[in-house]
C-alpha cells in the first residue's frame, strides 16, 4: 500500500470510527453512568464485533447480504430491535441502578456491531477501496483490519472518556436522568434512521 493510500485509509478509518453512531452513543451514555473502566468490556466486545464483520466481509458475507435482500432485511430488523431495546434501557437508567455487567458488557458491545447493517456496508467499502481486488494476500487483509480495529478502539476510548468526564459534571440524579433520556432518544433516532435506509 502506498503512503498516499495508507493516509487516505487512516483518515477514512478515523472518520467512520469517531462519527456519532449507535455504538458511540451507547458508549457515551454508559460511560457517563458507570465510568471509563466499567465500559472497557463493551469496547472489547465492539472490537470483536468489528473483527467478525471484517472477516465475514473478507470471506464474502457482505456480497451474500447484497444478493439476498431477505437476509439484509432480517439483519436490519434484528439490529433495529436491539438498538431500540438499548435506547430504552439507557433512557430509563436511574442513578441507583446497579446493572453494570448487563449494560456495559462484552456481549452488548459485540451485538451493537454485528447487528448494525451499516457496519457491514462500511466494511465492504473498506475492503474494496483499500485492498487490491486481485493478487490479495491474507497478510494485507490482516494488517488493514488490525489498523482499522486499533483506530476504532482509540475512537471508542475517546467517546468513553468524554462520557466519564460528563459523569463528573453531572452531580444530580435529575441531570443524569435528562442526559440519559437525551442519549437514549438519540440512539432511538439512529436506530429508526438505520431501519429506513437501504444498502
Amino acid at each position: 500500500m502506498s503512503a498516499q493510500l495508507l493516509f487516505a485509509f487512516i483518515v477514512f478509518s478515523f472518520s467512520i470510527s469517531i462519527a456519532p453512531g449507535a455504538g458511540n452513543i451507547a458508549l457515551l451514555s454508559l460511560s457517563s453512568r458507570y465510568g471509563f473502566v466499567a465500559v472497557l468490556p463493551f469496547i472489547a466486545g465492539s472490537a470483536l464485533g468489528v473483527s467478525i464483520i471484517l472477516v465475514g466481509s473478507s470471506l464474502g458475507l457482505t456480497n451474500l447480504l447484497n444478493s439476498e435482500p431477505m437476509l439484509y432485511t432480517a439483519l436490519k430488523v434484528l439490529g433495529t430491535c436491539y438498538l431500540l431495546y438499548l435506547a430504552w434501557s439507557i433512557s430509563t437508567l436511574k442513578l441507583s441502578d446497579s446493572e453494570t455487567d448487563k449494560q456495559t458488557g462484552f456481549f452488548s458491545g459485540t451485538l451493537v456491531q454485528i447487528l448494525n447493517p451499516k457496519a457491514w456496508v462500511a466494511s465492504l467499502t473498506l475492503l474494496t477501496q483499500f485492498l487490491p481486488g486481485q493478487n490479495r494476500v491474507l497478510s494485507d487483509d490482516a494488517v488493514i483490519m488490525a489498523i482499522f480495529i486499533a483506530i476504532g478502539v482509540s475512537s471508542m476510548c475517546i467517546w468513553a472518556y468524554c462520557g466519564s468526564a460528563l459523569n463528573k459534571l453531572l452531580t444530580s440524579p435529575k441531570y443524569f436522568l435528562w442526559v440519559n433520556r437525551g442519549l437514549g432518544a438519540s440512539l432511538g433516532v439512529v436506530a429508526i434512521v438505520m431501519a429506513g435506509q437501504s444498502i
